[in-house]
């Protein structure tokens, strides 16, 4: 629950129409109560989105160039491009329509502005403060240090708009997160201005695991190389929680795709990805050694994919590339959207139509499915996850669960399935 304090500040804010006068990219500094730089951003000129938004510290402001450097950028991944329009660390106040808000922080602000006879005509006109993180979803703020920090931005943007207003204009020549911008600092009941250098980039850091488990890692160094897979470390498009009281998060997916067969191979998604990325690596060798597969080739095209591998792939011998170009890889996360996309009934209906195809299959056609695709049925028929008939057909002609010789398949690449990923625990 937000203090009146903070929603007088964020109405008082608002009568500045401040967005009217700085772009999103003029960023000034502000010093803080605690010692720390704070960075704000008024969005609003676009007239879309109006909010002020405080970035806190060398980290903060770095994820504000990471947000601005998106602008223009190639991304040759959907799912990278929405991961990095997820990666802010900052504090908004934002000003929406009511309808945005859920109806405990409709009533809130209802209650303060009736109390307070506070204006609520328009567009945009219901205060609501919302904190970013890297990897969670926009989630309303839930510490004092959050309302503080957000209560000291509205307080130097307001300022700053008089200071404007009397024809004080600060300097901003930061170009490309380089050069000076506009620094606030308290001044008895005012601010003095003066200006600070932007802070340099933080280096980009990547996760690089170390092997989970030593057993699982030789079985598949021992294994006959096959295949070049294309691969890539990647955020879970739909946010997760365990519980109603935790902030929604992105959990961490490994996509891997066969080249020629277009296989995807299942690997679950892991939650808080920089305390687990030796379980998603475990999990990843676990997957290749139940298809009886040790890939002789992965292609990434990020720096983040190939460390994650680097050192599992130098273990078992397999070779590492970094390639731009990955058409099996693009197809699968088109998929993977497409289903994550399509409501429940249009999802099902697509998984209905491949069991139905493949129960018209002859035997013949069935045994001459790649090991790949019979290993994974394999899986699926043993845990009773297929539908009874399809299960049954599978097992008669494979028998999973007998005893009968399976000598004497023939190997063939005609047909290749492509089965769903297996999704995390959504939200409740």
């Amino acid at each position: 629950m937000a203090s009146d304090s903070l929603y007088r500040l964020a109405f008082e804010y608002k009568k500045t129409k401040l967005w009217n006068k700085l772009r999103d990219d003029e960023v000034f500094a502000i010093k803080l109560p605690d010692g720390e730089t704070g960075y704000i951003s008024i969005m609003g000129m676009a007239g879309d989105y109006i909010a002020a938004g405080i970035y806190i510290g060398r980290k903060g402001f770095n994820s504000y160039m990471v947000i601005a450097s998106t602008y223009g950028h190639d991304f040759k991944s959907r799912l990278l491009y929405q991961e990095c329009l997820l990666q802010q660390e900052c504090l908004q106040c934002t000003f929406q329509d009511k309808a945005n808000l859920s109806k405990e922080e409709a009533a809130e602000v209802m209650d303060y502005a009736d109390r307070n006879n506070a204006t609520l005509k328009g567009s945009n006109a219901w205060p609501q403060f919302v904190k970013y993180r890297a990897g969670y979803c926009p989630w309303i703020i839930q510490t004092e240090q959050d309302e503080v920090y957000i209560a000291e931005a509205l307080k130097a943007a307001t300022a700053l708009a008089g200071m404007l207003k009397q024809g004080n204009l600060p300097v901003f020549d930061s170009t490309g997160g380089s050069g000076k911008i506009p620094f606030l600092e308290k001044n008895g009941d005012g601010y003095s201005i003066s200006s600070i250098e932007v802070p340099e980039p933080l280096p980009e850091e990547y996760a690089m695991p170390g092997i989970y488990n030593d057993i699982n890692v030789a079985k598949l160094k021992n294994m006959g190389k096959s295949g070049v897979w294309e691969c890539e470390l990647v955020q879970y498009p739909e946010p997760v929680r365990n519980n109603p009281d935790e902030v929604p998060h992105f959990p961490m997916m490994f996509l891997a795709v066969e080249s020629n067969t277009g296989f995807i191979l299942p690997v679950s998604p892991v939650e808080y990805f920089e305390e687990s990325s030796e379980k998603l690596l475990d999990i990843l060798v676990e997957a290749f050694l139940m298809q009886n597969i040790c890939p002789k080739v992965i292609h990434v095209r990020d720096k983040r994919s190939y460390c994650f591998l680097e050192g599992l792939c130098k273990r078992i011998r397999t070779k590492l590339v970094i390639e731009p170009e990955l058409p099996s890889l693009d197809d699968a996360e088109e998929d993977l959207l497409e289903h994550i996309n399509g409501s429940e009934e249009e999802n099902l209906q697509d998984i209905m139509k491949v069991f139905n195809e493949l129960v018209k299959l002859s035997d013949e056609e069935l045994l001459g499915l790649p090991d790949i695709v019979t290993n994974q049925f394999e899986v699926l028929v043993k845990k009773n996850i297929l539908p009874e008939q399809l299960s049954e057909r599978l097992d008669k002609v494979f028998n999973f669960t007998g005893t009968r010789s399976r000598e004497g398949r023939t190997k063939s690449n005609v047909i290749s399935i492509k089965p769903g990923i297996q999704q995390p625990k959504p939200l409740k």
